[in-house]
């Protein structure tokens, strides 16, 4: 048993929302080993969802720059004199997205290590949870965030600093936090994503149908028309359809992780209850399993 210490709080409202999930907590003991260990083994798959989605945002990111700069080339009245120049306008995204890709590997390896704490075999110095935590929380602070979320995690920082915390709490409200993030990240994704395909639809359509080579257009459209027009115009709508797809695939896994963040939150929360209802705790976990897996 950790030896408690009273914590002075100056940010109230931080105070609510930590003091009540330690009372939840320091009553429980109802939650199962076995369920935390799924709930570790979960944690693990999400974060590593969520880490690996922040580099094929960049990826696709770095894609549309590119494909910005072949509508431009396409839609220039003068060729011969185009001056070519990537868009640049997406580096501070890709760059802060490079940062938050680091922060929620940091929240895997936490999860790892609460995973190896869990585990019988292991003791807490060897599971090195709590330097896992602490650098999963000082991770949050490489990027621009809100008051309100830099308030908490100043305060989970003391609490990891000071050696004195529930395991089960830090990881619970570090989920929260950082489901907090990717749902702030997931919305400007949605807009942004948007934005992209209004502006390669309308570039791709002011393309002059002169600037394409029939023969060539014949042999990529599987279309019984013979019409030079109707081909070019037919290979528009199919370059517009093959993006449109690969938009609507990006964002389906946006909406995946986001939904399991919602669960692994719920489930964080429901095994913190003084009466944790077993079968929820099984049915959230099985769910979360279906959407990492």
């Amino acid at each position: 048993m950790r030896e408690k210490r009273i914590i002075l709080i100056k940010e109230p409202l931080i105070a609510v929302l930590i003091i009540t999930s330690l009372f939840f907590a320091s009553c429980s003991g109802s939650g199962a080993k076995d369920d935390k260990v799924f709930l570790s083994e979960n944690g693990m798959a999400l974060t590593a969802k969520a880490t690996n989605f922040y580099q094929e945002m960049n990826d696709a990111l770095r894609n549309r720059q590119y494909d910005n700069e072949m509508i431009r080339i396409l839609n220039d009245p003068a060729p011969l004199a185009y001056l070519m120049q990537l868009d640049k306008s997406k580096s501070g995204i890709i760059e802060e997205n490079i940062n938050k890709q680091a922060a929620f590997n940091m929240l895997r390896k936490a999860y790892s290590a609460y995973n190896l704490f869990l585990d019988r075999n292991f003791d807490y110095g060897s599971s090195n949870l709590k330097s896992r935590l602490a650098t999963a929380c000082s991770a949050l602070d490489s990027f621009e965030v809100s008051d309100f979320f830099t308030e908490r995690v100043q305060y989970l920082n003391q609490l990891i600093a000071g050696g004195h915390f529930k395991e089960d709490v830090i990881i619970m409200e570090l989920t929260k936090l950082y489901a907090d993030l990717w749902n702030q990240d997931s919305q400007k994704w949605f807009i942004l994503l948007e934005g992209e395909m209004k502006n390669y639809r309308e570039g791709v359509n002011k393309i002059p149908n002169g600037s394409f080579d029939v023969s060539k257009v014949k042999k990529l459209v599987d279309q019984p028309y013979s019409n030079d027009a109707v081909l070019v115009n037919l290979y528009k709508l199919q370059l517009i359809k093959e993006k449109e797809l690969w938009a609507e695939k990006l964002m389906d896994k946006i909406q995946t992780v986001t939904e399991g963040f919602e669960i692994l939150t719920e489930l964080n929360g429901e095994l913190a209850k003084r009466k944790a209802d077993g079968q929820r705790i099984n049915d959230l976990n099985n769910k979360l399993e279906t959407i990492t897996n």
